[in-house]
């Protein structure tokens, strides 16, 4: 379409809406804030439309598996676990979304959503995967380093790491919540620098920069391998009110590699769950 064209479209658009909603200038049209709140809505659909598209391809739809989930489960657990499904179904087209909005799976084109939260109820179907919590961890040296042990009463000058806007389970706490739950001096843990996403915080705690407060989910691996460990042992776990479900449209038709997804990761989950019962009594407390 040519750039005339386009002008043409875009006028006659702001004739039917009786409104501005592009600012000209030498470099091209660019949207007003009015136009931008649309942003929203049309994203939504777009995504029908394409997902009405898709319907009419049932082959590739037979091999694809379409996957939201949180975009720090994504990163530290999901992504490591993965390819033992792909290796099993080679042929699947798998597509992931990591992402921290919650997509509706009503209208949007996903299969699955993995979320951490409350039950939907209908009309959704749910497998519940596992639960979670909230405690600090840190490089083992960085532990050796500062001296974290069973028993410290406070924190003061142990380098501390913050991750802001986790989530809205009123269960997981930072450092504040949690020197209130087990005796720790709340003088001594508004210190320290802070990142806006859980994964660059682990990546900074493995590294050895500081004291993170994680959820266990996401420092699995990394507890699990000895890049990371709990210095105040298992017993300074706080548990999480929200859980990791596997969420799908209720009466949606589903492949039979879909059915495997689904199975594959029920079945994860329960070793997941066992693994960590082992992985705790390593931090004995």
């Amino acid at each position: 379409m040519t750039p005339a064209a386009v002008g043409q479209r875009i006028r006659s658009l702001e004739e039917y809406v009786g409104r501005r909603l592009f600012e000209r200038s030498a470099n091209g049209a660019v949207p007003t804030a009015e136009a931008r709140k649309l942003l929203p809505v049309l994203n939504t659909g777009f995504s029908a439309l394409e997902s009405a598209l898709d319907e009419l391809q049932p082959t590739q739809d037979l091999r694809r598996i379409s996957v939201t989930m949180p975009e720090s489960f994504a990163e530290n657990w999901f992504a490591l676990v993965l390819s033992d499904f792909t290796v099993r179904h080679p042929e699947a087209d798998f597509r992931l979304d990591a992402s921290n909005r919650d997509h509706d799976l009503a209208s949007e084109d996903y299969d699955f959503a993995i979320r951490y939260g409350k039950p939907l109820g209908d009309p959704f179907d749910e497998r519940l995967l596992f639960g979670d919590s909230v405690q600090p961890v840190c490089a083992p040296d960085f532990a050796e380093r500062y001296n974290l042990r069973r028993g410290r009463e406070d924190l003061n000058g142990v380098p501390l790491i913050h991750v802001l806007n986790r989530t809205g389970d009123p269960g997981w706490i930072g450092f504040e919540g949690w020197g209130r739950a087990f005796g720790i001096d709340p003088s001594s843990l508004d210190h320290g620098i802070r990142f806006s996403k859980a994964g660059s915080g682990l990546q900074s705690a493995i590294a050895g920069e500081g004291l993170v407060m994680a959820g266990l989910v996401e420092a699995y691996h990394a507890l699990a391998d000895g890049r990371l460990t709990m210095p105040f042992s298992a017993s300074k776990r706080y548990e999480t009110t929200y859980k990791y479900r596997l969420v799908s449209r209720r009466g949606k038709p589903t492949s039979r590699l879909q059915d495997a997804f689904s199975n594959w990761l029920t079945d994860l989950a329960q070793r997941h769950n066992q693994a960590v019962k082992d992985l705790l009594e390593c931090f004995p407390g």
